[in-house]
């Protein structure tokens, strides 16, 4: 199979981290949360993912940690985006099943 390099460049991105999400959504990127159950503790946790003009999506990362960035109340979810994109005036939250 061949790819050709326009393909795989625009699928190799660096890692996109906590620090740089305002600049992110400053050139056109915005903000998408995921619902997901922890496996272990049953509870439910929103992971922030960031996708791209092009559609393409990939996790946001904490800056300090280097784990995926997520939060385990929609109120803190909710005060980030707030805090991320003042200027949204509409947030949809998923609910895991």
């Amino acid at each position: 199979m061949t790819h050709s390099s326009d393909t795989l460049a625009s699928h190799k991105r660096a890692l996109l981290l906590g620090n740089r999400v305002r600049r992110f959504i400053k050139d056109g990127g915005r903000l998408r949360y995921e619902a997901r159950q922890n496996p272990i503790t049953g509870k439910r946790v929103w992971v922030v993912l960031g996708v791209h003009p092009d559609e393409f999506e990939q996790p946001v990362f904490n800056s300090t940690s280097g784990v995926p960035k997520h939060f385990r109340s929609a109120d803190a979810l909710i005060r980030y985006h707030r805090q991320m994109c003042p200027d949204d005036d509409e947030l949809t939250v998923p609910i895991a099943h």
